[in-house]
């Protein structure tokens, strides 16, 4: 029953308002901030003995990779969903600026605190918290519905539906607490809403027809590279 529980607080805490999301011009919190929330109030040892004791009784021959490839999963629907002609809120390469920023933003964050406070992971390995495979997909499912979620809603549904399975599987597979997913979850979804909120105003302000700098993207079917200029 306790790892039932553990799954709806994951489903509920998704973001599922965001499923049609309309234009807006400022940072969506609740969601972050609700995932963050309760993943303090997980962070103590007796939760940790109840998802230990759940993972004996359930899972200990439990064993996948599939949360290694889930975790992608979404970023991979945007790309190739995009290529398929579907209808997509920014341009290719605004969709680039924006994955490239907030990739940078969950990975420094996620990694930063996986060494500052070197969490013992379920299985006695070390840097559990957060978890970087919950952020690479709520960031990569957030991404999905900003982009199509207004005209595909189930698209979006799909991102997080995959997402969430991610973060249930690295429970299953003994890697994580509960508290470092929703951490994790919530770094991501963060970083994917402060991405889209500033990536508009960077560009506005360093790449606009008199500015210095000059930003190229190049996109190919296999490939996504960009190079920044500054002439002087």
């Amino acid at each position: 029953m306790k790892i039932k529980a553990i799954i709806l607080v994951l489903c509920l805490l998704v973001p599922l308002k965001n499923l049609a999301q309309k234009p807006v011009k400022k940072i969506r919190w609740k969601a972050p901030v609700a995932l963050g929330v309760t993943s303090f109030l997980l962070y103590n040892q007796s939760a940790k003995d109840a998802q230990s004791t759940i993972y004996r009784n359930n899972f200990s021959s439990f064993s996948t990779k599939l949360d290694n490839i889930l975790q992608y999963t979404p970023t991979i629907l945007n790309v190739g969903l995009a290529a398929s002609g579907l209808k997509t809120k920014n341009t290719r390469a605004d969709r680039l600026g924006i994955f490239v920023l907030g990739t940078g933003m969950y990975v420094i964050a996620t990694q930063g605190l996986k060494y500052v406070i070197n969490e013992t992971r379920p299985n006695g390995t070390e840097h559990s918290f957060p978890s970087g495979h919950a952020a690479t997909a709520f960031f990569g499912a957030t991404i999905l519905t900003k982009e199509y979620g207004e005209n595909y809603p189930w698209i979006a549904a799909g991102g997080y539906a995959i997402a969430g399975t991610t973060a249930v599987l690295r429970m299953a597979n003994n890697q994580h607490w509960a508290t470092d997913v929703l951490m994790g979850a919530g770094i991501g979804i963060a970083s994917a809403e402060i991405a889209t909120f500033l990536y508009p105003k960077f560009k506005s302000k360093l790449f606009d027809s008199k500015s210095a700098w000059n930003f190229e993207p190049q996109i190919a079917p296999n490939y996504y590279l960009a190079r920044l200029n500054y002439s002087f």
